[in-house]
């Protein structure tokens, strides 16, 4: 089976010359998915309370129904603008993500990945932003329930790192990549019906046509 289309948003202080997000690209590409970057530009933390909201519409503009958008820091922000917004997404990952604790995506989207680290010193100076979805969420995870979310806590699964972006080192994003891409495919999987068997045995699920 096809494996879908993944977006890849980075944070504030960088664009998409940023190495990780090369990086991951090819190893999405390598491992079969159809992916690429979406860039914003470089971005100053003063300016992004009110920029962010154009560039979740714009996000929300490029998904299609099914794709994936994984979201570093700030990107994850916007991820979570753009689902606010109505984007169809498939699913979502969410590295270090600079939210509120209490924001989770929209009900349509159906599984959340969240890498956080209690270590990360960045996410939870957001928090002074009044007024501004970001929040300590990167270093402190989520406090409500929410049966659509797993929460990785990267300080304390090997490879173990500490601080806001350490999973996106070089010495260790080979690794970690690699345990986002297994986990995603994973949460895709699960979401798929299960054959039924009939009077001649096991049968794949009945599909539905679509119009292009």
């Amino acid at each position: 089976m096809a494996k879908p289309r993944i977006l890849i948003v980075h944070g504030i202080h960088t664009n998409d010359n940023a190495a990780w997000m090369d990086y991951m690209v090819s190893a999405f590409r390598d491992a079969g998915w159809d992916a690429s970057k979406w860039t914003y530009g470089y971005a100053y933390a003063l300016l992004t309370r009110f920029q962010n909201p154009g560039r979740a519409k714009k996000l929300a503009a490029m998904v299609r129904p099914g794709d994936i958008v994984l979201g570093h820091s700030n990107g994850a922000c916007i991820t979570w603008m753009a689902a606010e917004l109505g984007a169809p997404m498939g699913g979502a990952i969410l590295l270090n993500p600079a939210l509120d604790t209490d924001k989770v995506l929209a009900r349509q989207v159906p599984w959340v990945d969240l890498y956080a680290n209690r270590y990360d010193e960045a996410v939870p100076l957001a928090s002074l932003f009044v007024g501004h979805p970001w929040g300590p969420q990167g270093a402190e995870g989520i406090t409500i329930e929410d049966a659509r979310y797993r929460t990785v806590w990267t300080d304390s699964e090997p490879p173990m790192v500490r601080g806001h972006s350490a999973i996106l080192a070089p010495e260790v994003i080979t690794l970690w990549t690699a345990k986002i891409i297994r986990s995603a495919e994973a949460r895709i999987a699960a979401l798929r019906p299960a054959p039924h068997k009939s009077a001649s045995g096991w049968s794949l699920p009945a599909t539905t046509a679509v119009r292009p």
